[in-house]
């Protein structure tokens, strides 16, 4: 039965943590990054498998002490997996239909599905421009690497960095034909994105804070829309 409900959260590792069981569970973590979500995963007890099509990736996680391994989810063969988690990963798989195919072919029956995503189609010329706004004033005072670019509107910017990224629209409509979505969950993810640009620090944080506080509040005065997307399912 599907049951979507679409409400405004902030997301994170916290959101997935509580997405996952109890005990301890065969996870496979699909397009680790740099791997800090598996090494959380790793030391709250669960039996990780980590992998990534990038290289680069697979390199910095190892470095990190994750053991990951380089593989492309579409062509991926292991065991059925109580749990995969797809944490901002899925916009980059392509073909999705395929990747989407072999992570329904990987669920175990009675397996969750946990994708934390951002669907930057979802975004309008406000928040594209508080975005570049805001990081333009963070790397004016720090290294956040989001200078300014005069004589472009930012959300033709946005989208021009956004151009090879599967949106939000089908990366739901391609889960939803493949799996039971039973929660859908919409946030801010701006702020997050920014804030992983800050150099670590109390300053940061402090900053990481705000940056937080004004999209939450952003979102609930209705100025700014909600481009982040959590979402937990099952095998149909």
């Amino acid at each position: 039965m599907n049951t979507d409900k679409t409400e405004v959260r902030p997301p994170g590792a916290g959101w997935i943590h509580a997405a996952l069981p109890a005990r301890p569970a065969r996870v496979l973590d699909a397009g680790c990054g740099r791997g800090e979500l598996a090494a959380e995963l790793i030391g709250r007890g669960h039996h990780v498998t980590v992998v990534d099509a990038s290289a680069e990736a697979v390199a910095a996680a190892r470095a990190a002490g994750v053991p990951a391994v380089p593989a492309d989810i579409t062509t991926y063969e292991d065991e059925p997996f109580e749990v995969i988690v797809l944490s901002l990963s899925l916009h980059h798989m392509h073909p999705l239909e395929a990747a989407l195919d072999r992570v329904a072919a990987l669920l175990a029956p009675g397996g969750r599905l946990v994708v934390d995503e951002f669907a930057w189609d979802w975004a309008d010329e406000a928040a594209a421009a508080w975005f570049y706004d805001t990081g333009a004033l963070l790397t004016a005072a720090g290294p956040a690497g989001l200078p300014y670019a005069p004589g472009i509107a930012p959300i033709d910017r946005w989208r021009a960095a956004h151009a090879d990224h599967t949106g939000g629209d089908a990366m739901l409509a391609a889960l939803r034909e493949r799996f039971d979505v039973r929660t859908v969950r919409r946030g801010p993810y701006l702020a997050r994105y920014l804030s992983g640009k800050l150099p670590p620090g109390a300053v940061a944080g402090e900053v990481a804070a705000a940056l937080w506080r004004i999209e939450r509040e952003r979102l609930a005065l209705g100025a700014l829309p909600a481009t982040g997307l959590q979402l937990l399912a099952g095998q149909m």
